[in-house]
């Protein structure tokens, strides 16, 4: 309303810190430090950022509080500026984070990482992303900028921080749109002569072929095709004479350094800020089409910086992806200028698009002929035009001639297979030089230090830059060099890569490839070869006639070359086009003033600032920008006024082809300057905003010397706004807490300021139309200037005017409504905003009515006359009743009130229907009347009179147009209508009259706004009825049975004006106005009917729109509601009558949640409809905003849920009894409920309760997940049985006893393998806290005389039996979550021990198979190995590998080699290492270089395998390469090639296979036989693993058994087993579950006893049969693992029968011992295939064997076999049941290599298989268990799941539960019917399958009665069903069904609006639900609002057509619709009879 109000005496914020800190005196002032303010799209949330700087300190601060502060006395250097600016992020920008947020997390962590990797891959090299092209849209960081004399210090506000060496001193810093523009500070002795320049040589002069230089410098050509020429010889005379006239022609290194640079990020060189110039002189040969030469060159350095663009200065489109258009100002004083320039960053380009445009043909309109100019463009000659190539190169200036040709590999002739494009035959060459961390969707960064150590030195020194770069970030060469020869490692395409920038330059790419010192910026621009696309778009169409390169840098002679050459290596990032100049002034000297005192005095006194024109029906093709510099010194004011176009700019082709449609279309916004003009003088002058309304503040002095402030603006015609300062306020009266509390206290808290005499100037702008006024004492006083509305019907009322009326008049309309909320009385007036809007708009009808025919409406008095002005007073009544007394005064101000309903709001309409208990309770004017109505309730009119507000507007709008403001607005109405020839007011007033009944249409849409119509105050009816009696639109106006008397709006209720206007208006658009009911009620019906009436009807547009502006978009920021309706209506018209295509249309009409929510119930019925009928199952492929939309949360796989955050002590105690309580009634017996009370399972954190919850809905039947756990804890007591003879005596009992416990340790040491897997990934443990490892009991209780047996501990010691408290190391590393955060460096540290134990070792390497290990630092990891402890050193290098997997990290590797003899340089010392540590590192190899093929470590693996040392017989053997190290080379060999036996690649000439299979089945020399034996086993699994799944016949073949049984005596048996795996492995699809099968594979000898039922007696001969046997079985067990399938199960438990019954055969003599010892391993085997297949799935059938397995203890069971069985154990039960075992290549070799099945005879046994690696199974692991939560309570829930598969079939599961391998299932759904269905779709989306893999999750919603059944019947008797089981927590609601609103209400709809589940989301979610529906029609079915009973026929009318057919009513029912339409016609029947 355009009122100033002071809000006290300004300071800054930190200042009292400041001054706290002794930093400044109490008494400092401005001159002691500066202070700047800072004002964006984050001010409105996060506050206003200011930024104090002193000479040493930097104090940031944000909303009134200090956040930071910035010490640099270290420095010593005085600061010179401090910014706070916006940088570029790699990150991906959201909604959120780039609009609204705006503050984003720092994004330089990619380049960082891109800076510390090293060498390393940490990327996919295969992976496509990387070469993805540039998103439009860019990420952004917040950063504080604090600039020194020789530094730049970033302070990113994310935390990092980054140093900047500076080159030069800066003069003054801008923020701009990316980072920092950096002015130079040019000093005062520098004086810049004139340069001499070299007259250009005739074009076929012997000159203009000839190229001069410094012969060390190395050259070669920029573009393509090599040019031949010749070169001067150094030394020679012509070169000598150039050479010395050129040296004594230029100045010094800094002469030719431009001023103006772009900083952009911290991370990469300056950039250079250049300008287009253009040079029309160059001659016809450079011109085409008329078009003169363009080229870039540094701005000049007299030209100033006086402003930069810190965004986009217009928006047309924020979703449109507009170029930013980007202002510079310039202030030239050398010709007293100003300069306006258009800027424009360098787009990113994609590799791709620089290969297909080196590809491209040109166009013919592109085609030029050019000729060689100058020493830049060596050239054949002036007729001879000749193709430019680029090879990769710049060319120095002078150089030698361009006579090195391009390589064939990166030329554009050169031959390219066919079969490729030659972009990506350059993409490819480029991918196999690169490293693969080379990322190409992002602008590759250097470190910054190697500038700073750069910027050092001049710029113009010729050293080689980039060999300085490679020592400063220490990288080296990595081979040949990619073009030609060259003295360093690595070119791009040329002979060296090394020039100088006198010609034309290519920017070396400082990419993150590791000794690459390319400068090709494939990430970011290169100019060279982008500069031509960049141009186009950012100078539009006069930039297509760039020259070539050379020509656009050269200038033309030598001179102007040689300036350049301190612009070496540095890119071009910003280019300014100028675009407008205007004079400084008369006065020369006055201009030349600021330049004489520095920036400080140009920022003093010079201001510039933008001002766009309101965005209008006019300015939606077209929007004006106007650019003031004001100059307080000289007291000029320059407005310029500027035109901004629209042109859309083409989208390149990788672009389009990457993003298809959904490529997002780029417009550039072309400025052209219209108008240019001198304002009157003013002291100063600011923008000010305040919600939309931006206008220029100007400060100005009177002629009296009084200091004025005024309103300007320049876009049309404005009233007089001045404003005089009153008295101030000393503090600022709405603030809460003081800077200073004591101070307030000391002066007063109200205290004022007389109003300053002068005023100097006006400072910091801010939110609300804040400012700073800055009187002649130098004290800044804060005023507010409100300038928008802050009612929300008066802003929404003033959007849609001014939307519809051009700039100056809409500039007019908020003048008149500021003057009159400046006049209205505000004692006598409620709302000023409203009242003055209605003064303002009646304004524009009072001066065409005749005052003395003016009457009002009364009922009483039918003749009484308007009022006199003067005696015009605003009452709520004007029908004189008795006692106006307190009840009018209430009336009055509670209607004025925001949040206030009107007493005819549903909140107040009890008082209505209500009888009042006694007359003194009732309303004055009720004791008065005691007239009854219809239904005997109390009359609302009786609660007041009739409102007079409508002529009180009128008659003083009347009083303002005889004001001399008013009479100011009349003349110019006349001087806008004499343009047009009518008085414009009659002209626009009938819009004006449209478009707010289309606004109160709008309203109606909205049930949160109705208030606004059926309010006295914000009512736009009456107003509309009185301004369409005014223009005589009958059926617009008040009279009796228009529109809006039905409204409840006639006379009965508001006195009118009976009055006319007479003058002529526009006759009434429509003989109605328009009704949104009506039109919902015939866009229902099956016959077409018109659209709407939108306010797009009434704006002036052009008759050829541009065709990228949608004016629909416009207008739905005005009428969202209407328009987003009528385009839902017409879509859905349009298509068939589908739900799912009814919803997807909702989304795009861009209807919303809550639009949806507030739609009346009208406007709701067909969309909720649509909505029931997809709620149930709604596709698959909908994306989140649909499924918000259909209120099935439950199905967004992008909300995620964690456990851990739901889940809290106390809710964990309720879980677990819940979970307890659901089990089964046979399962909760006394004898079960007596074992949980005494011995309660522990639960330690919400991970493991979660966990726990999750396992127990598994195995809910019963409890054999616990029995398991008891059985496999070491820490609980073991049973066993010692049955005594009953003729022993005690002590030979206990004796025996004794003897027994040995062997029941032997079992007790073994426990941790299996319960390793049974807790593997449960736990999360607390950071604060050690880490917990457990040892062993030693107890055991003796069954069946129950006594105690304890063993010596002393004998069981860590030193004695230290794998096995190794392996509970590694069961407690596994145990910890992969999901758990925090388990670094610091935290391993910390659960170090002093001393190094196996506990802790095997701590390591659990950790490291989970992936913990991949932080670990490396002085840790030189800590662990220094000590040589060799259990460390195996956990802790393999569990390294196991974290690296297949990364071939250059750190492990060098780890790793220095513990393998193998990998040490010849002549090396031996290894002073334990053969275990050596073995590992072996492993380690081939995890580190998992399925890379990499062939040297292949050879060394095979060297190892094949190993034969001739020593000499009487030496002891080799301890070192024994059958567990060759075994350990041999497993490592396949990792490394694993499943690549048909595709070997560069291992051909290894002879590999014929090497191996020469060792594995081949004849072995007699003299080294017992050495190859050794390497059998390695060479049979290699074999296996390479050729694994290959089904190379051959191969399996050769490996297979032998044929016939003698050959059987040359093998070892358990090689039978191998090799028979082996074969199978490789032919991997034959694997069958048959007897057939398993008869097929055996010799024909045993093939009768294939079942081993008749198996009677133990014989070595069987051996061979018996390993045979248990390798089919075990590769059967492969390629069925983790499957669950009973039959495979079946087939091998009845193996494992008779392997057991075998097993227990007697054996006396050694052969049968001999031959037991084999049954035994094979059935150990056996035991672990059946437990793999069923793995997870807790089988009942393989636990009842494997349990009988774990009683064995004796002698006769070794510790091996107990590994076994207690790994059977684990995999049955692995994680819990909640994962299983994959059948992917690595989960086989890792099976393989865990269960190898040579198993350990004692605890220390490692011959044959390292028992480190028994813990590979880690590797095989995938989670396949389907959790399935509740989205109300996130808490698991068992639900019953179908599960369809790719080949047609489908299984019938109960969840949780494990599911099928994941390639073969196709969906999951869910088939409970007391849950919403949920689906998931593998095949039809991939986000279903990736959500799945990360969280195994599916969330369901529960149903409520109503929605489960059809059937009312079923329904209720589920609600009482559920009544029944709630009814402690309903009973005591139960009284609300009691009341007349529920009683009609069935017991099914009782769970929606009390839920059966406490914690369900309803309790919670505002959203309604059908209830909420059903009582809002109920209540409208009683109503007699016109509106509520249009909206009752509308939803009629659509349930009529939608039962049309036999359709149904999903959302209402049609029992509800009935009840209501009966309801309806009850009433109409009393009416009719009353009547």
């Amino acid at each position: 309303m355009a009122s100033l109000r002071s809000l006290g005496v300004h300071k800054p914020a930190a200042l009292s810190y400041l001054v706290a800190e002794s930093i400044l005196s109490e008494d400092a002032t401005e001159e002691h430090y500066t202070w700047e303010t800072y004002n964006d799209d984050n001010s409105e949330k996060y506050g206003e950022e200011e930024v104090v700087t002193t000479d040493y300190y930097v104090v940031w601060s944000r909303g009134g509080v200090v956040r930071k502060v910035f010490n640099f006395e270290v420095e010593e250097e005085k600061i010179v500026q401090a910014i706070l600016t916006w940088f570029p992020s790699d990150e991906d920008p959201t909604p959120d984070t780039q609009a609204q947020k705006g503050v984003i997390n720092g994004g330089n962590e990619k380049l960082r990482a891109s800076l510390t990797q090293g060498t390393q891959p940490t990327t996919d090299p295969n992976d496509t992303s990387q070469y993805a092209p540039p998103v439009p849209a860019e990420g952004r960081s917040r950063a504080l900028v604090v600039i020194l004399k020789s530094q730049a210090h970033v302070f990113f506000l994310s935390g990092s921080t980054h140093v900047v060496n500076l080159p030069f001193e800066v003069e003054r810093a801008f923020p701009a749109p990316r980072g920092l523009i950096l002015q130079r500070k040019i000093p005062q002795s520098e004086i810049i002569p004139p340069t001499p320049v070299l007259p250009p040589a005739p074009q076929n002069s012997f000159l203009s072929s000839q190229s001069f230089s410094q012969p060390h410098r190395r050259f070669g050509s920029s573009f393509t095709t090599a040019r031949q020429c010749k070169s001067l010889k150094p030394g020679t005379t012509n070169a000598l004479f150039l050479e010395d006239l050129i040296k004594n022609s230029t100045s010094s290194a800094t002469d030719g350094l431009p001023r103006l640079f772009s900083f952009t990020n911290p991370l990469s060189e300056l950039g250079l800020v250049v300008n287009v110039v253009t040079s029309p002189d160059r001659g016809s040969l450079l011109a085409v089409n008329n078009s003169s030469h363009r080229r870039l060159e540094p701005v000049e350095k007299a030209e100033e910086l006086v402003y930069v663009s810190v965004q986009n200065e217009v928006y047309f489109d924020r979703e449109c992806g507009d170029k930013p258009l980007i202002l510079v100002v310039t202030a030239n004083y050398e010709t007293n200028s100003y300069t306006i320039w258009n800027a424009s960053y360098i787009e990113p380009k994609s590799i791709s698009s620089a290969a297909r445009r080196r590809h491209s043909t040109l166009p013919a309109s592109k085609v030029r002929r050019r000729s060689s100019y100058g020493p830049t463009a060596p050239g054949t000659g002036a007729t001879t035009p000749a193709l430019r190539a680029r090879d990769g190169m710049r060319e120095s200036f002078g150089g030698v001639a361009r006579s090195k040709t391009v390589p064939a590999s990166f030329n554009a002739n050169s031959t390219q297979s066919k079969d490729k494009a030659p972009n990506q035959t350059a993409e490819d060459a480029l991918a196999s030089q690169l490293d693969p961390d080379f990322d190409l969707s992002r602008q590759p960064k250097e470190s910054r230090r190697v500038s700073s150590l750069l910027s050092r030195a001049e710029l113009s020194t010729s050293f080689d830059r980039s060999a300085f770069q490679d020592l400063a970030t220490h990288r080296t060469s990595m081979g040949a060099s990619f073009g030609g020869n060259s003295r360093r490692g690595q070119s791009f395409g040329g002979y060296a890569d090394r020039n100088s920038f006198g010609g034309p330059s290519q920017p070396r790419n400082r990419a993150s490839t590791p000794g690459s010192i390319s400068r090709t910026s494939f990430g970011g621009a290169s100019v060279d070869d982008t500069l031509e696309d960049i141009m186009d778009e950012d100078s539009y169409d006069t930039l297509d006639d760039y020259d070539e390169f050379g020509d656009i840098f050269a200038s033309g002679g030598y001179g102007g070359a040689f300036e350049q050459e301190p612009m070496n290596g540095l890119r071009k990032e910003l280019v300014m086009n100028k675009i407008a100049e205007t004079p400084i002034g008369n006065n020369r000297s006055k201009a030349v003033a600021p330049i004489q005192n520095g920036a400080d005095a140009i920022k003093e006194y010079l201001k510039v600032f933008t001002l766009p024109a309101p965005c209008n029906s006019e300015a939606l093709y077209e929007r004006r920008l106007f650019v003031h510099i004001v100059n307080g010194k000289s007291q000029s004011h320059i407005e310029c006024e500027f035109s901004i176009l629209r042109k859309r700019l083409s989208t390149p082709a990788f672009i389009s082809k990457a993003h298809g449609k959904d490529a997002i279309p780029r417009h550039a916004l072309i400025p052209t300057l219209i108008k240019l003009q001198r304002l009157k003088k003013h002291i100063d002058a600011l923008k000010i905003s305040d919600r939309g309304i931006e206008r220029v503040l100007c400060l100005s002095r009177e002629e009296s010397g009084e200091s004025v402030i005024s309103l300007y603006t320049g876009w049309g015609q404005h009233l007089p706004v001045k404003f005089a300062l009153g008295p101030l306020k000393l503090f600022n009266p709405y603030k809460i807490e003081s800077d200073s509390p004591s101070s307030r206290i000391s002066a007063g808290q109200k205290r004022t300021l007389s109003p300053p005499q002068t005023l100097q100037k006006l400072l910091s702008p801010g939110l609300d139309g804040t400012f700073d006024v800055l009187d002649g004492e130098c004290c800044r006083h804060r005023l507010q200037l409100q300038l928008a509305p802050r009612t929300v019907p008066v802003l929404k009322a003033f959007e849609a005017c001014l939307a519809i009326l051009p700039n100056n008049v809409g500039d007019l309309l908020i003048g008149i409504w500021w003057s009159v909320c400046r006049s209205l009385p505000r004692h006598q007036v409620l709302n000023v905003e409203w009242t003055a809007l209605v003064v303002a708009l009646f304004s524009l009808a009072v001066p065409f009515i005749d005052q003395n025919s003016v009457k009002l409406t009364d009922t009483d008095k039918p003749s009484q006359k308007a009022p006199k002005p003067c005696q015009t007073t605003f009452q709520a009544k004007t029908v004189k009743l008795s006692s106006p007394s307190a009840w009018d005064t209430m009336w009055n101000h509670e209607a004025t009130q925001p949040i206030a309903k009107s007493w005819e709001a549903v909140s107040w309409s009890w008082i209505r229907h209500s009888k009042p208990l006694s007359p003194l309770m009732s309303p004055p004017k009720s004791r008065l009347s005691a007239r009854s109505s219809l239904d005997s309730k109390v009359d609302l009119q009786q609660l007041r009179g009739k409102n007079d507000f409508i002529p009180f507007c009128a008659n003083f709008a009347r009083k303002f147009i005889q004001s001399p403001i008013g009479k100011a607005a009349d003349d110019q109405w006349r001087r806008i209508s004499a343009l047009e020839n009518q008085d414009m007011r009659c002209f626009y007033l009938p819009k004006l009259l449209v478009a707010l009944h289309l606004l109160r249409e709008e309203w109606k849409l909205d049930i949160l706004s109705q208030d606004y119509s059926i309010s006295d105050v914000r009512n736009l009816t009456p107003i509309l009825a009185q301004l369409g009696q005014w223009l005589q639109w009958n059926t617009w106006g008040w009279s009796r049975g228009s529109y809006y008397d039905l409204d409840g709006r006639g006379p009965d209720q508001w006195i009118f004006e009976e009055s006319i206007i007479k003058a002529d208006v526009i006759s009434a658009p429509w003989e109605m106005p328009p009704s949104i009911f009506e039109w919902l009620n015939k866009a229902v019906q099956p016959e077409l009917s018109q659209h709407f009436p939108t306010i797009m009807l009434l704006m002036r547009q052009p008759k050829n729109p541009p065709p990228q502006l949608d004016i629909e978009q416009y207008v739905s920021t005005i009428t969202p509601r209407t328009i987003a309706l009528g385009r839902y209506l017409r879509n859905v018209r349009s298509s068939s009558n589908s739900p799912v295509k009814a919803v997807e249309f909702m989304a795009q009409s861009g209807i919303s949640i809550r639009m949806l929510e507030t739609f009346p119930e009208a406007a709701m019925a067909p969309l909720r409809e649509a909505i029931v009928r997809c709620q149930a199952s709604p596709p698959t492929t909908w994306t989140s905003s649909l499924l918000r939309l259909v209120q099935r949360e439950d199905l967004d796989l992008h909300s995620t849920y964690s456990a851990e955050s739901v889940i809290d002590v106390q809710q964990t105690s309720a879980a677990v009894g819940s979970a307890q309580s659901s089990l089964p009634p046979g399962t909760r017996d006394v004898h079960t409920v007596c074992l949980t009370t005494e011995q309660p399972e522990p639960l330690q954190s919400a991970a493991e309760v979660e966990r726990h919850l999750i396992t127990r809905l598994i195995f809910s039947e019963d409890r054999r997940f616990f029995e398991a756990y008891k059985l496999l804890e070491p820490l609980k007591q073991a049973v066993a049985e010692c049955i005594p003879d009953s003729r022993s005596e005690e002590a030979a009992v206990l004796n025996a006893q004794n003897n027994l416990m040995q062997w029941v340790m032997v079992r007790t040491f073994s426990l941790p393998s299996g319960s390793a897997m049974i807790k593997y990934n449960s736990k999360k443990p607390l950071l604060t806290e050690k880490y917990p490892l457990y040892g062993f009991t030693t107890s055991c209780l003796m069954k069946p005389m129950n006594n105690v047996v304890t063993a010596d501990r002393s004998n069981y010691t860590e030193e004695k039996f230290g794998w096995a408290f190794f392996h509970a190391g590694v069961a407690a590393g596994l145990s910890i979550s992969r999901e758990a955060q925090g388990i670094d460096t610091s935290w391993i540290m910390y659960n170090k021990p002093a001393e190094l134990t196996n506990k802790h070792a095997g701590l390591l390497l659990g950790l490291g198979l989970n992936g913990h290990l991949k932080t670990i630092a490396k002085w840790l990891s030189f800590k662990y190995l220094t000590p040589k402890h060799t259990m460390t050193s195996v956990g802790l290098l393999l569990g390294l590998s196991a974290s690296y997997l297949g990364t071939m990290d250059t750190l492990v590797t060098r780890l790793l080699s220095v513990h393998v003899t193998r990998m040490l340089p010849p002549g090396a010392a031996e290894l002073n290492l334990s053969p275990y540590t050596e073995t590992t590192g072996l492993m380690g190899i081939g995890l580190l270089y998992y399925n890379t093929q990499h062939r040297r470590m292949s050879e060394i693996m095979l060297s190892e395998i094949e190993h034969v040392d001739h020593s000499d017989p009487s030496e002891s053997p080799d301890t070192l390469r024994d059958e567990g190290y060759r075994l350990a080379a041999g497993f490592a060999l396949g990792f490394i090639n694993l499943g690549k036996g048909k595709d070997l690649r560069g291992l051909h000439d290894m002879r590999l296979i014929e090497r191996l299979l020469a060792v594995a089945v081949g004849p072995k020399p007699v003299d080294i036989v017992h050495i190859l034996d050794q390497a059998t086993a390695g060479a049979v699994i290699a074999i296996a693993l390479i050729f694994m799944k290959t089904h190379d016949e051959a191969v399996a073949r050769k490996v297979d058994i032998p044929d016939t049984l003698p050959q059987f005596d040359y093998v070892r048996p358990d090689i039978f087993l191998l090799r028979t795996l082996a074969k199978h492995l490789i032919m991997w699809d034959s694997i069958r579950a048959e007897y057939r099968w398993i008869t097929k594979n055996l010799p024909p000898e045993y093939q009768n006893d294939h079942q081993l039922k008749n198996i009677k007696v133990l014989r070595s001969e069987y051996m061979p049969f018996f390993n045979i046997i248990a390798g089919l079985l075990w590769s059967i067990s492969l390629k069925y693992a983790g499957s669950g399938d009973t039959k495979v199960r079946d087939f091998l438990v009845k193996y494992l029968d008779q392997f057991i019954r075998v097993c227990r055969l007697p054996a006396l003599r050694y052969d049968a011992k001999l031959t037991r010892n084999t049954v035994r391993n094979c059935q150990d085997l056996v035991a672990l295939a059946s437990a793999t297949v069923m793995a997870g799935t807790g089988d009942l059938d393989v636990f009842r064997r494997l349990r009988s397995l774990h009683g064995r203890v004796g002698p006769d069971t070794p510790y091996g076999s107990h590994v076994a069985d207690h790994m059977a154990f684990g995999a049955l039960f692995i994680a819990g049941g909640t994962h299983t075992f994959s059948t992917s290549d690595r989960a086989i070799a890792s099976l393989i290599c865990a269960f190898y099945p040579i198993f350990p005879m004692d605890v220390q046994d490692n011959k044959a298989h390292l028992q480190a690696f028994r813990h590979f199974w880690v590797l095989a692991t995938e989670p396949r268990c389907l959790v399935i939560r509740d989205v109300d309570t996130h808490r698991a829930v068992s639900v019953p799941i179908a599960i369809r598969l790719k080949n047609g079939s489908e299984k019938a599961l109960v969840a949780p539960c494990l599911v099928p391998e994941l390639d073969t299932i196709a969906n999951i759904r869910t088939t409970n019917p007391e849950y919403w269905e949920a689906t998931l779709d593998f095949t039809n989306n991939p986000l279903h399958l990736a959500s799945f893999k990360a969280n195994q999750t599916m969330r369901v919603r529960r149903r409520s009665a109503h929605d489960m059944h059809s059937s009312t019947f079923s329904a209720t008797l589920v609600a009482l069903n559920d009544a029944q089981v709630a009814r402690t927590t309903r009973i005591m609601w139960d009284w609300l069904f009691a009341l007349p609103a529920f009683n009609e209400f069935e017991k099914a709809d009782v769970s929606l609006i009390i839920p059966l589940d406490p914690n369900s989301s309803v309790h919670t979610n505002m959203s309604g639900t059908v209830v909420d529906e059903r009582l809002v029609l109920r209540a409208q079915a009683r109503s007699w609002r016109r509106d509520d009973l249009w909206d009752l026929r509308v939803l009629f009318q659509w349930a009529e057509r939608a039962q049309e057919g036999g359709g149904k009513l999903g959302w209402l029912g049609r029992e509800v619709v009935e009840r209501l339409r009966a309801v309806v016609l009850e009433r109409g029947r009393r009416v009719g009879e009353v009547r």
